[in-house]
């Protein structure tokens, strides 16, 4: 699937400046990696539409990492469960209390993309991708959409995996045998199969799962299911992205995934509801209803590197797109007094944040400025709920509104 050089340059003439700006940028922080990504740009230097994929992973790696989580013992040894051998969750948590007890400590380390992934594990991707490109139901997703939804080696921070050859060697002829043409279609028939590879089951522990774990025992929570649901989607040619929310009427949170097909979204459960009747699942159950949506992206929304920390919170990442107006609830702009209390003054362009209560505690959905008339004013936010606006602080959070 090579393009003619003039089209190409309409392709990427406009974004060049910047692309190249943070290129040399993630080229700059990959330290002693630096050899390792300039190997897949030199691999590809024949081959014009490769080459731009591969630029594509490269200058947007700075912002990804993953996140490996393990128990440490007592003589320095690495372990994780395997979430397969337990019962049920009860029985995983009262192993891990048990590690606890004899003096294991519960690590979490993250590992960025730009200073660990190898030439080696690139080139596979990119090429497998490629493959997976020309089949029928993919060959019309254009190049900006493949490399957003298609190309990418990971969904979220799950740990990078090797299983994208075994994946699409294994799906593949599902979807050949089917006759599908499009993105939606071969989502819809091989979501189909899917339920007989992995469930709905909740682990019982809190270490971030990975997808040869899921992909083995066959089961996860949402977050599980929907990084290796996107892997296997990715690796057959299909678009797909992860959407997140808090919910605002039950504790905690949920993912699912979302298939790219003719311009628009479709929302699916991996292994369980289908594109067009998730969506009214959300709408119908009054309880189920997001008060947002944030689907998450392999590019940032703008470019500034920038992290969650230091008195940011999960909202901050510019990895998050608000996208709750693709779904069926009708939203609407919310508009707030807020007060000065405990001195704070609002000024325009404050940041503040519109919160819901879950999990016995005021939780961040959503960010928000003031105007100098000291309103804080929410875009996009589905009602019926209950809020209250806070600012974060190096204090901690600071509600400057009453519920309402």
């Amino acid at each position: 699937m090579m393009l003619c050089g003039s089209l190409l340059d309409c392709l990427f003439s406009c974004s060049r400046p910047v692309a190249d700006k943070e290129l040399a940028l993630a080229l700059q922080l990959a330290e002693g990696n630096r050899g390792e990504l300039e190997a897949v740009l030199d691999h590809y230097k024949g081959d014009t539409l490769k080459y731009e994929a591969a630029r594509f992973l490269i200058r947007n790696m700075p912002y990804h990492y993953a996140q490996k989580d393990y128990y440490l013992s007592p003589e320095g040894d690495e372990y994780r469960p395997d979430i397969a051998a337990f019962a049920d969750k009860e029985a995983m948590q009262r192993h891990c209390d048990s590690l606890v007890r004899n003096g294991y400590r519960l690590m979490h380390e993250n590992l960025y993309d730009v200073l660990s992934l190898d030439s080696a594990f690139l080139v596979r991707n990119i090429d497998l991708a490629f493959e997976a490109w020309q089949k029928p139901w993919a060959k019309e997703v254009p190049f900006d959409i493949f490399c957003r939804y298609i190309l990418p080696y990971r969904a979220q921070t799950e740990e990078v995996s090797d299983l994208r050859e075994k994946l699409m060697r294994r799906f593949l002829p599902l979807l050949d045998s089917a006759d599908v043409r499009t993105p939606l279609e071969a989502c819809t028939v091989l979501n189909d199969r899917l339920k007989e590879v992995m469930r709905y089951r909740d682990p019982g522990f809190t270490l971030y799962p990975t997808l040869e774990e899921t992909y083995r025992a066959g089961f996860s929570a949402c977050e599980g299911l929907c990084n290796l649901g996107t892997c296997i989607m990715r690796a057959v040619g299909i678009p797909v992205a992860v959407d997140v929310t808090l919910w605002p009427k039950m504790d905690l949170g949920h993912s699912w995934c979302a298939v790219w097909d003719n311009g628009r979204f479709h929302s699916f459960g991996p292994g369980e509801e289908q594109p067009g009747i998730h969506a009214e699942m959300l709408s119908l159950k009054r309880y189920r209803r997001p008060a947002k949506v944030y689907r998450r992206r392999f590019t940032p929304t703008h470019y500034g590197r920038q992290e969650v920390g230091n008195g940011k919170t999960w909202l901050d990442s510019p990895l998050l797109e608000d996208v709750t107006n693709e779904y069926l609830d009708k939203t609407t702009t919310i508009h707030v007094p807020v007060s000065d209390k405990k001195g704070f003054k609002a000024h325009p362009y404050t940041k503040v944040y519109l919160c819901i209560y879950n999990n016995n505690k005021w939780r961040p959905l959503a960010i928000g400025n003031c105007s100098e008339e000291g309103v804080a004013t929410f875009e996009d936010v589905v009602g019926d709920n209950i809020f209250i606006v806070a600012r974060n602080t190096a204090d901690g959070w600071q509600y400057v509104s009453a519920p309402f």
